[in-house]
């Protein structure tokens, strides 16, 4: 599925976020390319900061705005080491893992097709229809800013980080696309064994159905094990490729709302020109919805994991419960199955530094709510 949207999501090479192709001569010139837009911004960075860095602000927002732009020009254009690719240096240098992890989605299709025999379908159009409304609302909120920069004496970086702002809005709404693909698979899985479950819960009823012998045999509870096994994996490769990508994007996404919430309440308190308020509320309120719907994605892959799990120990209870018990080998492959979906959580994961989740979002929110009221305090000393 995701080879097919290859041929879409390539045009996003042109922001440095998506290998253009698997040849090896492209992706090494695209490499270069890669590096020239990194250089760039940070030479802009460097320029602003010796020689137009802006004066004549409020102290705690120049702190603050010179915090937020040094993220954002950070997180895009990354810090080389051994382990920490940074959004670009990230992708740039693991062009052919992401292959890889289209290739697996493409044979993980394949075995529910043939061997699971279940019809996997196109992508329902509810969810392009979604990331379609997401990249509108990030596009279109950009105007705002950009009228009121242009019209109004504004002092800040909005020019010089106008193009890392871009980059890792789109970078993020390309990391959901993928999660969101993992959660379609997931949920695939989860009703094969939901329709296994049912099977052994009908017991001598079900026996009778044709589909019977072969929906409750070792060689589909194989499949199935081998089916979860190979999802596990993928997502063990979405969060070692983009694991770094993730974590900075969320500081950055972080540390703006938070700038742009307590910009909003100075001009609530008059402080500021209620023009900016325009401004404001058109950089923070996405980047919330950004991250609403990121944590529900992976909220949704651990719910749909906890399912997998339920079904899966009640296969092993509705096993003891029959009339005609199953083999041995049929239940230790079932009780090897339990083990392996109690250990390998499908969960996407930030590097281990945080699960993508609700709890991290109401932990974000919290955060927040915190900085904003040191922010208020900060601020007030030098009114």
């Amino acid at each position: 599925m995701l080879y097919a949207l290859q041929r879409y999501l390539k045009y996003f090479a042109i922001l440095g976020l998506v290998p253009w192709s698997e040849k090896e001569p492209q992706q090494r010139l695209q490499r270069i390319y890669t590096i020239v837009i990194i250089f760039l911004n940070i030479g802009v960075a460097f320029y602003i900061v010796f020689f137009a860095s802006p004066e004549g602000d409020l102290l705690v927002s120049m702190l603050v705005s010179c915090t937020v732009f040094i993220s954002q020009i950070v997180t895009m254009s990354g810090v080389y080491q051994s382990q920490p690719y940074i959004v670009e240096l990230q992708v740039m240098c693991q062009h052919k893992r992401y292959y890889e992890f289209c290739l697996q989605l493409k044979c993980l299709r394949l075995r529910f097709q043939c061997e699971l025999q279940q019809p996997v379908k196109d992508w329902p159009l509810t969810r392009y229809v979604k990331y379609f409304v997401l990249g509108i609302i990030n596009f279109v909120s950009l105007f705002p800013s950009v009228y009121v920069v242009l019209h109004f004496d504004y002092i800040g970086y909005f020019w010089f980080s106008l193009g890392a702002v871009f980059i890792n809005r789109v970078q993020c709404l390309l990391l959901l696309l993928y999660a969101d693909l993992l959660g379609y698979h997931v949920e695939l899985l989860d009703q094969r064994l939901q329709a296994v479950h049912s099977y052994r819960m009908l017991g001598a009823q079900s026996q009778l159905n044709v589909k019977f012998e072969q929906m409750c045999s070792l060689e589909y509870l194989l499949s199935l094990k081998r089916a979860y096994m190979e999802l596990y994996r993928l997502f063990e490769l979405y969060n070692s490729l983009f694991g770094w990508s993730i974590v900075c994007i969320f500081v950055v996404m972080f540390l703006d709302s938070i700038v742009n919430i307590y910009w909003s309440l100075l001009v609530l308190t008059e402080i500021y020109s209620f023009v900016f308020i325009y401004m404001t509320c058109s950089t923070f309120l996405p980047l919330l919805i950004l991250l609403f719907t990121f944590c529900r994605c992976g909220e949704y892959c651990k719910r749909q994991h906890m399912l997998i799990g339920s079904h899966v120990r009640g296969l092993a209870c509705a096993a003891q419960c029959q009339a005609i018990p199953p083999t041995l080998a049929y239940n230790a492959v079932l009780a090897e199955f339990a083990m392996q979906v109690e250990q390998d959580a499908l969960i996407i994961s930030a590097e281990g530094f945080m699960d993508i989740d609700y709890s991290l979002l109401m932990s974000i929110f919290t955060a927040m709510v915190t900085y904003l009221i040191v922010l208020m305090q900060f601020g007030s000393l030098y009114t």
